[in-house]
């Protein structure tokens, strides 16, 4: 049995309301890590008090069985409808696979298939696909007076269009950057290394880029050796998730990845579901460190150790944005924050994970607008000597590089971030120097150390910087050193 949250108990309560007035297509709409399941299970209980049925859809096996373990802790019986699985027909609360429950509505007229459930109240984990041909199928053979209640940290299609055609109503509950104040959730910090050339692409198509044209421009040695050599010097002991723009791309990064020793497993849709669960357990036991992926650890994925993200996959979806970043957000021992190595852009198309938005059921227009601070001129910054992205501030807390504007502002428009603000290149070069002075004196190594390591990063030679002071080594500057030396016994194999 479990204790709810303020913020859960009101999103019940808030719900319950709309329903008592009149509404009967309510979605909730709440950060991954709020507890949305949860809340769900708070409603189930309340309706079996009045002996209602209930159906609870999901599109994923592992969301079918994450539902059913949340809803049975709360003392609840549940049976599934899955392949595979057998099926407690009796049961009142019915979980089930939204691909398997829709076949077997077709076995045969429903008030005599054993399948179908009249349930009372209809939920709809990941709720933003559910105006899909599939979801659709089975909820219009549901009447006006069952209740559908949607759960969804992002209202809105990949088109960025809203799902009013559908829903009457919307529960907005508490936002990224309140849980992460009540230390419900982690706090990120964003780097943008690179990211790949996409001007002049083709139009849109269902609201995002071509995914053909987008894998051309992406899955280049180039920009796959970046995305690696930019993890290894800034994080590379954390157990991270890639999100890649197609198979072949996510293949690469795999080999990337394996080919400097580092635990990698590459997984797509094609993926049968024991190497999929087998591969999130290794994950989650510490045996595999990386998992690239094409879109499956996209929603409903529950990876909480993961403390780095790689967005390697463009996107103009805001709702894809969040629930990509979304997944490294969970609270986990010893993780303090979650790192977001941004290669695609996407911190300039949408800004920052924690922004709040105002949604909106609209069907016809993009429903979604940044607040207020959105709005205002705003001194978001880029660190050019670690790549971190700051919203404000005159140190990068980092690596403690001084950060300049030389005059020009931000502006941040509704969906805009824009990068601006470059130190002086001297200054990187002198702190890094620095750092190489104070570990070498640390380690007993000759000045012609130093030399050889600042000239192997800047590609030039520390010529006029003899009065450069030792620095404390940052963990920047320590991960940049690990990285040379995973790379120099790679080189030795």
């Amino acid at each position: 049995m479990f204790t709810p949250y303020d913020f859960q108990g009101q999103a019940v309560a808030d719900a319950r309301a709309a329903i008592a007035a009149g509404k009967r297509r309510v979605i909730i709409v709440a950060p991954t890590g709020s507890g949305k399941t949860v809340m769900a299970a708070m409603i189930t209980g309340l309706a079996r008090n009045k002996d209602k049925q209930v159906l609870f859809l999901a599109n994923r096996r592992e969301l079918v069985f994450q539902a059913q373990r949340t809803i049975e802790s709360t003392g609840l019986t549940t049976g599934i409808v899955m392949a595979g699985e057998a099926c407690d027909h009796e049961a009142a609360i019915q979980i089930a696979s939204m691909q398997t429950y829709s076949r077997r509505m077709d076995l045969e007229e429903l008030t005599l298939n054993r399948w179908w459930h009249d349930a009372d109240i209809i939920f709809v984990d990941e709720a933003h696909s559910s105006i899909s041909p599939s979801y659709q199928k089975i909820l219009k053979a549901y009447d006006q007076s069952k209740v559908v209640i949607g759960l969804t940290a992002t209202p809105t299609r990949q088109d960025g269009r809203g799902l009013g055609e559908f829903y009457d109503a919307i529960i907005p509950t508490v936002g990224i950057k309140e849980l992460i104040d009540k230390g419900k959730l982690v706090p990120f910090r964003y780097f943008a290394p690179s990211k790949p050339d996409l001007d002049n692409m083709p139009p849109l198509v269902a609201g995002d880029y071509n995914l053909g044209e987008l894998e051309r421009r992406v899955n280049k040695p180039k920009l796959v050796g970046d995305i690696y050599q930019n993890w290894s010097e800034i994080c590379p002991e954390r157990s991270t998730i890639v999100f890649a723009t197609s198979v072949a791309h996510s293949i690469a990064l795999e080999s990337q990845f394996r080919n400097n020793g580092i635990e990698a497993m590459h997984i797509d849709a094609k993926t049968d579901h024991e190497t999929r669960s087998a591969a999130f357990d290794a994950f989650t036991g510490g045996e595999l460190q990386v998992i690239v992926n094409v879109g499956i650890a996209c929603e409903g994925t529950d990876l909480p150790i993961a403390s780095c993200i790689v967005l390697a996959r463009p996107t103009k979806s805001l709702g894809r944005f969040i629930q990509m970043g979304g997944r490294g957000s969970r609270l986990y021992p010893g993780k303090h924050d979650c790192i977001i190595l941004d290669h695609a852009g996407c911190l300039e198309e949408h800004g920052l994970l924690e922004w709040p938005h105002e949604w909106s059921l609209d069907g016809k227009a993009r429903v979604w607008s940044k607040a207020e601070r959105a709005k205002k001129e705003k001194g978001v910054l880029k660190c050019q000597v670690c790549n971190r992205v700051l919203e404000e501030g005159i140190t990068c807390p980092d690596c403690g590089s001084v950060l300049k504007r030389h005059g020009k502002k931000v502006e941040v428009k509704e969906g805009t971030l824009k990068e601006i603000g470059k130190v002086d290149s001297v200054v990187d070069k002198r702190i890094f120097l620095g750092m190489l002075k104070r570990w070498a004196r640390f380690k007993g190594y000759s000045a012609g150390w130093c030399s050889h390591k600042y000239n192997e990063k800047f590609k030039e030679w520390p010529r006029g910087m003899d009065n450069v002071t030792e620095v404390e080594p940052d963990q920047a500057f320590m991960n940049y050193l690990k990285h040379l030396n995973i790379k120099y016994h790679h080189r030795r194999r």
